[in-house]
């Protein structure tokens, strides 16, 4: 292929589409959070297995309280207080109620409960309820909140706190989810240094090396970080491969420009095919973003070269390989995804090139009931734009800017 030939990012993401999901594995429900089902979750009974009731109160026959007010009150017999984690050893007749705590296993015969602040109780035998009831209310039926054999979540879901709290309440405690992808990181540069010593002249501080991994975390992978790699070639070669072998995804953090000393194209091609798909994508920051693939033990493994630039590598790392993470995670693509993000009003006037898409970091201030979205503006080499940012906007390929006071899509971190 011609190399450097700039593609559109509708092309770039294309290439980046088509990884299959990793392999299932078993785990605790407890570690699952952040993991992608890898099938179905069924409930293995009903919740609730028993009527309870949802408010502290009594327990009573609904149609027993039907007309009762405070001018005019119905009177009913207290039979007992309903305990909590047992069930009820009496019913609940014509004209008679039972005291019932939030939880508590509605008795035989009740059908509603009256909250407690619509009663009183003028003696130990005897409440007043001056509020009507009506049929259900305030009980949780049998099966209300989850039903034997319902659906709880379809595979291709991202486990939040919620879902294994569900999982917990029907016995659920060992979930089949996919594989975490595991990403190499191999920074290149013989200008970098470790971020524990003191740059000499013309050397920085290796920034993308942890700032990709804290990424990969964030995204539900699991980062293996190399030591830098000089501008050498064969040691670019040996190490790229041999990280390949293990992981799922690798990124060339670097030597994806057009210089004599960038390496990481001819890197990857030596990988085996397809190889390179994509040398160079009309978009900023990260216009010389290398995108390919290579095929190992029967899966596609992704192979990523990242600019060197910190604005520029975690760009990229938002708008193309998240999304690979994604798919090797298992994660099903959701109608909402193209609704995430925080509408706001464009402070100042965005000018943009025709034909590139870019993709601008915002700061987002409270503006009355809605948000202002303000560009942070600066090159790819200042991290700072990055850490002031809540989000960046994205301006269309084809726009030549977007004027102050439109609206916006605000993607956020």
């Amino acid at each position: 292929m011609e190399f450097f030939k700039v593609v559109s990012p509708e092309e770039a993401r294309e290439a980046a589409r088509g990884f299959l999901p990793l392999p299932a594995e078993e785990v605790s429900s407890f570690d699952a959070v952040g993991r992608v089902l890898a099938e179905d979750v069924l409930s293995p009974e009903s919740l609730p297995e028993f009527a309870r009731s949802i408010m502290d109160g009594y327990a009573v026959r609904a149609p027993d309280t039907f007309g009762a007010s405070d001018s005019i009150p119905a009177y009913l017999e207290l039979v007992g207080h309903v305990p909590m984690g047992s069930a009820p050893a009496f019913e609940v007749g014509r004209g008679q109620a039972a005291r019932i705590n939030t939880g508590g296993m509605m008795p035989a015969g009740a059908d509603a409960v009256v909250m407690e602040e619509y009663t009183t109780a003028p003696d130990e035998g005897t409440v007043e309820i001056r509020r009507p009831g009506a049929v259900g209310e305030n009980v949780l039926g049998v099966g209300d909140d989850l039903k034997a054999g319902e659906r709880i979540l379809p595979a291709g879901s991202r486990l939040r706190s919620q879902d294994i709290g569900a999982f917990s309440a029907v016995g659920i405690t060992a979930l089949k989810v996919h594989r975490r992808p595991r990403v190499a990181i191999l920074p290149t540069g013989d200008e970098l240094v470790d971020p524990s010593q003191k740059p000499g002249p013309g050397q920085i501080r290796d920034i993308n090396r942890f700032s990709l991994a804290a990424a990969v975390i964030e995204s539900g992978g699991i980062p293996e970080t190399e030591e830098i790699l000089p501008d050498d070639l064969a040691t670019i070669k040996s190490r790229l491969a041999e990280a390949v072998e293990r992981v799922d995804v690798a990124l060339i953090s670097g030597g994806s420009s057009i210089g004599m000393r960038d390496f990481a194209v001819e890197a990857i091609d030596s990988l085996g095919e397809p190889g390179v798909l994509v040398h160079g994508i009309s978009i900023k920051p990260g216009k010389p973003t290398i995108i390919g693939r290579v095929r190992r033990g029967g899966a596609d493994k992704a192979v990523v070269g990242i600019p060197g630039h910190p604005v520029s590598a975690l760009m990229i790392f938002h708008a193309f390989v998240r999304p690979i993470l994604r798919q090797l995670s298992g994660e099903a693509a959701s109608e909402l995804d193209r609704e995430k993000g925080v509408l706001a009003r464009l402070s100042r006037n965005l000018p943009s090139a025709p034909g590139r898409e870019d993709l601008v970091r915002v700061k987002l201030e409270r503006e009355g009931e809605g948000f202002a979205a303000h560009p942070l503006m600066g090159n790819s080499a200042m991290i700072s734009t990055m850490t002031g940012a809540d989000g960046f906007i994205t301006v269309p390929l084809e726009n030549e800017g977007i004027r102050a006071g439109a609206e916006v899509r605000v993607t956020l971190y």
